[in-house]
């Protein structure tokens, strides 16, 4: 994928509406007027757009800028959907809608949608607790089975990568699938920082784990080394080959003596 300015999801507004305008003489105030702002965020924008090649100086788009506002708004129909397939309200949707495309890397984003349009295609999707039971009685047998996973970084301003919560556990996790119940359980491990203080080594703990679950969180009980989450909670992959991967969004906390790091999300993945 080309690399893309990363708009605000107002901005990617800007653009469509700018598409929309005939004639781009006065074009700022009337995308202003539709989009319901004022003309300096429109005006500040658009020359930004000029400077690294979507617009030309009156404002007509470019080869580049039509790539890249063809990319956009296939991301936010793909996101759209996607949200839509996790049961998010229409009341949820912009604010879901927003905090993804302004906060998550698309080459992330666009491979989450693009492989829950391949599940859903392959009926492999698990979307409810009733289609989630199904999946987990036809395709996973009774068992507890040791797993791999990482925690990928969302951030809008980095490639995909780990993320710093990705150390706070074992890297080996258990499925546990039995007649009790159904969740992949993770061992917690001391996270090593340096501090940016005075540059001594740090040792962390994490202090909260939140998931999702069709928009909403749950907070996980950290009373032991060992975190819980349901199965139901998670989106399952089955590839042509028969191996299965489960992912799921965490939003975590850590505290290495009185300080604490801000909640940051993660993906969660895991691969049978």
């Amino acid at each position: 994928m080309q690399e893309l300015l990363h708009p605000s999801l107002l901005q990617i507004t800007y653009l469509i509406a700018l598409e929309k305008t005939e004639k781009k003489r006065g074009c700022v105030g009337r995308v202003a007027d539709i989009c319901g702002v004022s003309h300096g965020p429109v005006s500040r924008f658009f020359k930004e757009c000029v400077i690294c090649g979507y617009l030309t100086e009156q404002y007509e788009f470019t080869e580049p800028g039509i790539c890249a506002l063809k990319m956009y708004k296939r991301l936010l129909h793909d996101t759209r959907d996607y949200l839509a397939r996790l049961g998010i309200s229409e009341e949820e949707m912009p604010k879901r809608l927003r905090q993804l495309v302004e906060n998550v890397d698309y080459e992330l984003l666009m491979s989450i949608t693009r492989s829950d349009i391949k599940v859903k295609k392959d009926t492999t999707n698990i979307q409810t607790e009733e289609s989630t039971a199904w999946f987990l009685e036809k395709v996973l047998e009774k068992g507890n089975y040791e797993v791999e996973i990482a925690l990928l970084q969302v951030n809008r301003n980095a490639k995909t990568r780990l993320s710093m919560a990705h150390y706070g556990f074992e890297h080996l996790a258990m499925i546990r699938h039995n007649n009790r119940g159904s969740w992949i359980e993770l061992t917690i491990c001391p996270v090593h920082g340096i501090s940016r203080i005075d540059g001594k080594d740090m040792t962390g703990w994490l202090s909260s784990l939140k998931y999702e679950k069709q928009g909403q969180l749950y907070e996980v009980d950290l009373r032991t080394d060992k975190v819980r989450i349901p199965l139901s909670a998670c989106r399952f992959i089955k590839s042509s080959h028969g191996n299965i991967k489960g992912m799921i969004m965490i939003t975590v906390t850590c505290s290495a003596g009185k300080a604490h790091m801000p909640e940051s999300t993660a993906l969660l993945m895991f691969w049978l």
